[in-house]
């Protein structure tokens, strides 16, 4: 039995009425409303004048000269009253933190200054989040309390550089103010001396500060330790419940009958002839689902000369003889054995450069030589020298233009980098490349293991792309139910009728394979969809005739670390796998793991997933076993990630579309070619 915590503390109303007065123009330290956040008896009263005011201002203090006046319900107007509660909080930590400030969503941060990550060069903060909710998860209003991590502030002011490029410059601190230095007031501006630039990566590379070490421990540890420590110190004090009379308990305590559970064996995936919940231990004792479907597959390195004796000639002989230690001992099976795939290599069709610079004309010229044979497969195997960190663009650039030149010929490919090959771990790294070669060969490393339903699953994700000017690129992936790879496509993010081609491409794809059309069509979405994004989906189905539910889960790309929850029960904080908790009307939090059993102790310790649900048809959640199968859906599309044979805590839905969107901008050309839409050449 789990005994969770979770980050959220309940608190009564400290004022049940206030009455507050509005004012049209703006004054320091007041808050902007708009028309959504007035007060119900301004509409109850019918202003023609107010129709037109979008904005108006209060402090919850002065009513004087104000223009206009209500007595407030905080009990029925809960967003003035979060903005009330938020006030008061902000007053408060402006007296005992060092940095105070209000989030573009209203929430309230804090810092406090980290002298054990503090150095001469800056000074690092620990940052949290308290936000004012009201009925989220208790009958009560709630304060969330999360913890952000360290931020680092330069030591020396925006007066004290030379020559430093100003675009580097985003957010400053002022005081106890963080702004955002291109829109500062002047009166901001004129303390040069005082504006202490917040360290981006970008300035730390400028500065050649080094970047904070990436660390894999437990997260879940720290963070309770320190939203605790926030509570002892600073929220479980007089001059805190004062303003905000918090339950004396402190966090919320989960109530068992609010834990719930995926189904039994949610975790457990099909293999050739056989489950099991661990993807290495399936691959090695039962074997792939199922093996590749073509007849003849041909692989080719392509490689710098220096590394041929070394790095090629021992990846070859892993491949074709596996990985055994000095001691003798077998860590990997070969090719053959492990994914039931030869590993065959035609003497002269492999491709190597003398040089990065010489390498994308190599490959061309290697790939127009390639002789290839009629029902064939052709793989390659690329060992680069060039290393993903790498700075240097053009150099940057050749993965992604040898990715694309091979999918022009219909080609997939492995990149591998050189140094990997001889390292310690490199027995690591073997079974995750051998699953990705075999998707990309079509075959099928595990499936679900679930009963294929009538449904068609879509995955659209995204990434920023940065260096393309672009706001981001979403891509569209398509499965059965039981997981299996359908097909997807790239498009930018405001091409919303090609992401709804390619649903009803698919959709017409799987009457033709089942002879029937599927029953309802599940949309995994990285945000909130949009009406604009929507619409063209359903006006898609329209002219298909299929009158068929749209249910929409909104999962949040990167995983939750403002709502968390704790099992005290376990060592590591982190509750069992499969279980979600209900954090709004509409709001799930889902943790997906590897903790499977109450004794597990398990190094890897994600955050959870936030989950939320839509519909086209009214009252489609009243039934509970609705929303029971969607989060078993997702949790069981965790399982399908076959660049790795490590748990991953997102659906492939989501994740995979992610990992082609971050690719696709580096492309020559603005469409994928066709091969690329029916392989998981990205992996």
């Amino acid at each position: 039995m789990e005994n969770l915590k979770i980050n959220i503390i309940p608190f009564e109303h400290s004022v049940k009425e206030l009455e507050i007065g509005f004012y049209k123009q703006d004054k320091k330290g007041f808050y902007a409303l708009w028309k959504g956040e007035y007060p119900q008896s301004f509409w109850d009263d019918f202003n023609a004048e107010m129709q037109d005011c979008n904005k108006l201002y209060t402090n919850f203090k002065d009513t004087l000269n104000c223009d206009y006046k209500a007595t407030v319900d905080f009990t029925k107007n809960t967003r003035l009253a979060a903005h009330y509660y938020t006030r008061l909080i902000y007053d408060y930590f402006e007296t005992v933190a060092d940095v105070v400030k209000i989030s573009f969503v209203k929430d309230i941060q804090i810092w406090f200054k980290d002298e054990a990550k503090t150095t001469t060069a800056y000074t690092s903060y620990k940052c949290f989040t308290v936000k004012v909710q009201f009925k989220k998860v208790t009958a009560s209003p709630e304060l969330l309390i999360s913890y952000d991590g360290n931020t680092t502030v330069y030591n020396k002011s925006i007066a004290e550089f030379d020559n430093f490029p100003p675009e580097l410059i985003n957010l400053v601190k002022f005081n106890k103010q963080v702004v955002k230095y291109e829109f500062a007031e002047d009166a901001v501006k004129q303390h040069i001396e005082e504006l202490y630039p917040i360290l981006s990566n970008t300035i730390r590379d400028y500065l050649k500060i080094d970047r904070p070490p990436f660390t894999r421990g437990n997260k879940y540890l720290p963070y309770f330790k320190n939203i605790n420590d926030l509570y002892d110190i600073y929220l479980n004090s007089k001059e805190f419940r004062a303003i905000i009379p918090l339950a004396k308990e402190g966090f919320y305590k989960v109530p068992q009958h609010h834990i719930h559970r995926t189904s039994f064996n949610s975790n457990k995936l099909r293999f050739f002839n056989g489950t099991d919940i661990v993807p290495h231990n399936g691959m090695k004792n039962i074997g792939p689902y199922k093996a590749s479907p073509h007849k003849n597959v041909e692989f080719f390195f392509i490689y710098h000369k220096p590394d041929r004796n070394f790095a090629v000639k021992t990846l070859y002989t892993y491949f074709t003889e596996g990985y055994k230690s000095p001691e003798g001992h077998l860590y990997f099976k070969s090719l053959k054995t492990y994914i039931k795939q030869p590993f065959l290599i035609n003497e002269g069709t492999s491709i190597s450069f003398d040089n990065t610079e010489t390498a994308l004309s190599a490959v061309k010229q290697g790939l127009l030589n390639l002789e290839k044979k009629p029902n064939t497969k052709y793989v390659a195997i690329y060992v680069t020298p060039v290393h993903k960190t790498e700075t240097d663009l053009q150099k940057k650039m050749l993965y992604y233009q040898v990715k694309e030149e091979l999918l022009k010929h219909d080609i997939s490919s492995q990149v591998i980098y050189k140094e990997n090959i001889g390292h310690k771990d490199f027995s690591y790294y073997l079974p995750n490349i051998a699953i990705a070669l075999l998707a990309k060969i079509d075959g099928i490393p595990w499936r679900l293991d679930r009963d294929t339903k009538e449904e068609l699953i879509v995955g659209v994700g995204a990434f920023t792309s940065l260096n393309h000017n672009i706001k981001y690129v979403a891509s569209a992936f398509c499965f059965n139910n039981n997981g299996e790879f359908k097909g997807f496509d790239c498009f930018k993010a405001n091409q919303t009728d090609l992401l709804a081609g390619t649903i009803g491409k698919q959709i017409l794809k799987y009457v033709v394979d089942n002879g029937e059309s599927a029953k309802r069509l599940i949309i995994h979405f990285y945000k909130k969809i949009s009406n604009k994004e929507l619409q063209p989906i359903l006006e898609m189905l329209n002219k298909l005739n299929l009158n068929i539910p749209v249910v929409v889960v909104t999962i949040n790309k990167t995983t939750s670390e403002d709502n968390v929850a704790f099992d005290l029960n376990s060592k590591n904080l982190m509750p069992l796998s499969g279980t979600y908790l209900k954090i709004g009307w509409d709001q799930y939090l889902l943790f997906n793991n590897i903790r499977y059993k109450a004794d597990d102790i398990v190094n890897d310790n994600p955050f959870p997933v936030k989950l939320s649900f839509s519909s086209t048809v009214d009252n489609y959640f009243d039934d509970r076993t609705v929303i029971e199968e969607l989060i078993d859906q997702v949790y069981q599309f965790s399982r399908m990630y076959w660049k790795s044979v490590k748990q991953q805590n997102l659906p492939v839905t989501i994740k995979y579309p992610e990992m082609a969107a971050e690719i696709f901008p580096f492309f020559e050309g603005d469409k994928l070619p066709d091969f690329g839409k029916n392989n998981l050449w990205f992996l």
